[in-house]
């Protein structure tokens, strides 16, 4: 039997398993890496990923054993818990191309589907970089960072990915993590004083919504978690068509939509369709706020 450990902080709304594994180790008086082989998984076993992303489930047994959470609240804490809400598989693609055609072009949003331009974009999961180049590890906001002690202070899992822009709690932007499990530092950009856009606060509160409770509120109806995710993702996808292969009224739509969102079309991405998770961060935070910028026109 697991000896439970006397002392294990609560896991906070939403946060990454690597952000409370940080802060286990940190009432033991231990390092994380140490926590891991030495006391959560087998002897001999090898080293784990990605945690955020997948952690064993030998892991995710004995760590819901040594605190008393329970296992699904556990498994929840990294992307692999969100399957199939936030992405469909963190499996490879059975043919390639078909997870992307799958999540991105089932609906549409300002553009028909027929005038979906086709690509084949393969080895692709929803949210998750391409590239991991000149990107943030982690964001945190500066307000938690500089009003909360470290041993407190909590990383959620959605500000692993590219989805949101602002804290839920404060309404202010995010601002890059770095270091060993994104605990080492950050370093506020002064890019980031400026107020977040009413739209870009709206919609992040509605994918805080869609993770807390499953459900987002919009004002004709609700749509489950997982229609959320796709129809940000699919709206985010005709954001990039390139404007040339647009009838008339659909990109007149979408170069009403990047001016009021105040950048230029596409994120200033020339010439042939990106793929937005592997564009740097500044680039993808443009695309955020266009998107924002649409569904509030269409709310």
């Amino acid at each position: 039997m697991t000896q439970r450990w006397p002392l294990h902080p609560t896991p906070g709304h939403g946060e990454a398993l690597t952000s409370w594994l940080h802060r286990l180790a940190t009432v033991h008086g231990t390092h994380v890496d140490q926590l891991v082989r030495h006391d959560l998984i087998p002897p001999g076993a090898p080293a784990p990923g990605s945690l955020d992303l997948d952690a064993p489930s030998e892991l995710i047994t004995t760590l819901a054993a040594r605190t008393g959470v329970p296992m699904e609240q556990v498994r929840r804490m990294t992307i692999a818990g969100w399957v199939p809400w936030l992405l469909d598989s963190l499996q490879p693609e059975p043919t390639p191309g078909v997870a992307f055609d799958t999540y991105v072009r089932q609906d549409s949003v300002l553009v028909t589907s027929k005038e979906h331009p086709h690509r084949e974009v393969v080895n692709w999961r929803a949210w998750l970089p391409l590239n991991s180049k000149n990107r943030p590890v982690s964001r945190v906001c500066p307000v938690c960072v500089e009003s909360t002690t470290a041993r407190a202070l909590t990383f959620p899992l959605i500000m692993q990915l590219p989805i949101t822009l602002t804290c839920p709690r404060h309404g202010c932007r995010l601002d890059a993590a770095f270091g060993p499990y994104a605990f080492f530092g950050w370093e506020h950009s002064k890019a980031n004083d400026r107020p977040a856009p009413r739209q870009v606060v709206i919609q992040d509160a509605r994918t805080e919504q869609a993770l807390r409770i499953g459900t987002v509120v919009l004002p004709r109806r609700a749509v489950h978690v997982g229609v959320w995710f796709r129809l940000l993702r699919t709206l985010i996808e005709e954001l990039s068509i390139p404007l040339s292969k647009l009838r008339t009224r659909p990109r007149r739509a979408i170069e009403l939509i990047w001016r009021k969102a105040g950048h230029p079309a596409r994120a200033g991405i020339v010439g042939a369709a990106r793929t937005y998770e592997t564009l740097p961060w500044p680039q993808q935070e443009m695309y955020l706020e266009a998107a924002a910028t649409a569904l509030l026109q269409k709310s």
